[in-house]
């Protein structure tokens, strides 16, 4: 009868000692990470990055992704269902620069911190809708301009090029292009030939510079918006028995297009740093939280990977 006192005596002691570490599990905070696509290795890489910053910072990390990375209002549904569910903060990559501000204003009245990352939210219409965010990601207008810079310094300053945007009136691709023109514009023998949108898709891409090309013959490079469809336009050029005539560039910086890019493939492509840009969301996160003020813009320096550059990846 006393060894079994004894036994429960033990299991009781060590039930009170484990309650702490149960109340601790317990009060991890809870952030969600809401995503527009895994299909793209730069999203991929960013989901990664957050694991491992969770996991160092003892966070409760769920993500969810939307089917397809132009489902906005299935995107939009995902924020509505994690301000139902209470969570501590939300980080979200919108995949429309105004949709997503009311989605924003309700986290705000609900008090969950919400931060805006990799696409920026239009400012404007955030402005006259009364909404102040936080933002993490690159200036991609910069990033645009160095990647069009490259190009054009690789083109010998003059020629003709062509541009393959993003998802028309998103800011990451709209930013991106206006940066490109800006470069190309600094060039007054270089001539943009064709300008049209492939919708960050790579196929689409392969189609859209195969039409372009057709059209015009004597194009000397391509600046592509994101690496996905620069991909597509290499196999393009690839296809039209010009490769080596016509340079391309992109943008992301995913694995794919570093090793086109040291395989002379692509001239060049921007590295976001997609791991360092999450975890310092979710560190944002957590210091809103925490209630510690955070700036209203962070911006990640992107890197010009060329061929030169490629030898540190």
């Amino acid at each position: 009868m006393a060894s079994k006192l004894l036994k429960n005596i033990f299991k009781f002691s060590a039930l009170l000692s484990a309650l702490p570490a149960l109340a601790f599990a317990a009060d991890k905070p809870q952030i969600a990470l809401l995503m527009k696509t895994l299909s793209n290795e730069y999203f991929i890489s960013m989901r990664q990055g957050a694991e491992e910053a969770a996991k160092q910072k003892n966070i409760d990390l769920i993500v969810q992704v939307a089917e397809k990375e132009d489902s906005t209002e299935q995107l939009v549904g995902l924020v509505e269902n994690m301000i139902a569910k209470k969570v501590d903060a939300i980080i979200v990559t919108p995949n429309d620069s105004i949709a997503f501000i009311p989605a924003f204003q309700k986290a705000e009245k609900a008090g969950i911190p919400i931060i805006d990352l990799d696409v920026r939210l239009d400012a404007k219409a955030a402005e006259a809708a009364g909404l102040k965010f936080n933002y993490v990601g690159v200036d991609n207008f910069n990033g645009g301009y160095l990647e069009a810079k490259n190009l054009a310094e690789a083109i010998g300053g003059k020629g003709n090029v062509a541009i393959l945007e993003g998802i028309p009136g998103v800011d990451n691709g709209e930013q991106r292009k206006g940066g490109a023109l800006k470069a190309f514009a600094e060039y007054p023998d270089i001539k943009i030939v064709a300008s049209q949108s492939a919708n960050w898709e790579t196929e689409q891409a392969l189609n859209v510079t195969t039409n372009i090309l057709t059209a015009n013959p004597n194009i000397n490079g391509i600046f592509a918006a994101n690496d996905n469809m620069a991909i597509g336009a290499v196999t393009a050029v690839e296809n039209a028995g010009l490769a080596g005539k016509v340079l391309v560039s992109g943008y992301d910086g995913i694995p794919l297009a570093i090793e086109y890019v040291k395989q002379g493939k692509m001239q060049n492509t921007i590295d976001q740093l997609p791991k360092k840009q999450v975890a310092i969301a979710i560190e944002h996160a957590l210091k809103q939280i925490n209630k510690q003020e955070i700036p209203p813009v962070y911006y990640v320096d992107p890197v010009v990977v060329d061929k030169v550059q490629s030898k540190n990846y």
